[in-house]
């Protein structure tokens, strides 16, 4: 489909709005919402603020002066809408997702066609493939892609080099390269490591997705696991960006299949798996030392972490109780950072040893909710289901519970 346009007759043309930035005198006039906090340095904070009329995105950041934080300074603006923006200090760039129309070369093009849409007179769309509709969304003509920007920081004014570049745009042979979820940044700042799934006709059905590689500076992304034919997920670099640790399955076309562990190492090109024989199916991973990788992975209705010697594939379980959430690590320490939780306690934030597995609470945000809201201690039941299988679930007794009465069951 064309559309043809008229820059004129745009209500909130971008202009150049991504090589300048609104000033810090106009961004103290209106009402900031801050989004997606990113550190800068170690006393500069970067966050995102999103205007609700125009969809621009500006990253502003504020500055630690040792007795304040500084007003709000725009950094950049983006003329559409970012997510997921992550900061590398060593290459001094922003990396962000900004959803774009295939064929355009700037965010700029995409805010402009943005504004051709919605002065359309009709909604209707036309499909010439079957990937038409995911879950409960209709598909749109724009795709989730990489973008980065290198910034100019000296002293407390920190500015962009240049415009955001679409990173993965000429990765595949019609551009329409889909990221799926985030991506994380190379220790270096020089590559970007994302995953998603290959343009073809049979997209619409096929789950198969690769670990990609891409160069910051656009100049080239590639699959590292071609051969690859199940649903990839969690790439991670080791500490010094010389290996990739990742999960996929085995088997395309089946969502349920379990994930695998592998690690490429990006000098050699080579791949190996890891804990070929663990009969669980690992999600997050991260990287604990050289030689031990951690796994979150669910086990009888809990998510559980374990760290895993990749020599041996050795897995030996660091927290076994409740449900372990987000993970990073604790600075100067061999401690994780946690979010967990429990279904007769909500989620707070603890640290764990990697050593022993010790749990120590950092914050308990819900205090209240242990004398005014009952929680119900679970308890877990297993019994025989169809064909004879072993079926595990929980058992969650009644406020004033009293084993003498009958109670209805709710299942």
């Amino acid at each position: 489909m064309v559309v043809d346009f008229s820059k004129d007759a745009r209500p909130n043309p971008p202009s150049s709005a991504s090589a300048t930035p609104e000033s810090e005198d106009a961004a103290s006039k209106h009402r900031l919402e801050p989004s997606q906090p990113v550190w800068l340095s170690s006393e500069e904070l970067g966050f995102v603020a999103t205007d609700a009329k125009t969809h621009q995105s500006t990253v502003y950041s504020v500055h630690n002066t040792g007795k304040h934080w500084s007003k709000p300074r725009a950094v950049f603006t983006a003329p559409v809408p970012i997510s997921s923006v992550q900061y590398n200090a060593v290459s001094n760039t922003l990396v962000f997702i900004a959803s774009v129309y295939n064929g355009t070369t700037t965010l700029d093009e995409t805010a402009e066609l943005d504004v051709a849409d919605q002065e359309r007179d009709d909604t209707a769309q036309v499909f010439d493939e079957l990937w038409v509709r995911h879950w409960d969304s209709f598909v749109t003509p724009k795709l989730p892609q990489i973008h980065a920007v290198q910034l100019r920081s000296h002293s407390s004014n920190t500015k962009p080099k240049h415009k955001p570049k679409n990173i993965i745009k000429d990765s595949d042979v019609d551009g329409r390269l889909e990221a799926a979820d985030s991506f994380v940044i190379s220790p270096n700042g020089q590559h970007v490591v994302f995953v998603a799934k290959r343009p073809g006709r049979d997209y619409a059905w096929r789950t198969t997705s690769y670990v990609y590689v891409a160069d910051i500076d656009g100049s080239s992304a590639s699959p590292i696991n071609d051969n690859g034919r199940g649903a990839s997920s969690s790439p991670v670099f080791s500490s010094d960006g010389s290996r990739i640790a990742y999960v996929q399955m085995a088997s395309p076309t089946y969502e349920a299949d379990r994930n695998q562990i592998h690690i490429y190492s990006v000098e050699d090109k080579t791949t190996i798996d890891v804990a070929v024989d663990w009969d669980r199916s690992p999600s997050d991973l991260l990287w604990a030392d050289d030689n031990t990788l951690l796994a979150a992975y669910n086990e009888y209705g809990r998510n559980k972490l374990a760290k895993i010697d990749i020599a041996s594939g050795t897995v030996t379980p660091v927290v076994e109780e409740h449900s372990v959430g987000s993970m990073q690590h604790v600075p100067h320490s061999n401690e994780l950072l946690i979010s967990y939780s429990a279904l007769d306690s909500p989620t707070d934030l603890y640290k764990v040893s990697i050593d022993n597995g010790n749990i120590k609470r950092v914050t308990q945000l819900n205090p209240q909710l242990g004398s005014s809201v009952f929680l119900s201690a679970p308890e877990d039941v297993e019994f025989e289901g169809a064909e004879g299988s072993s079926i595990h679930g929980f058992l969650l007794r009644p406020p004033n519970f009293d084993a003498s009465q009958t109670y209805p069951l709710a299942y």
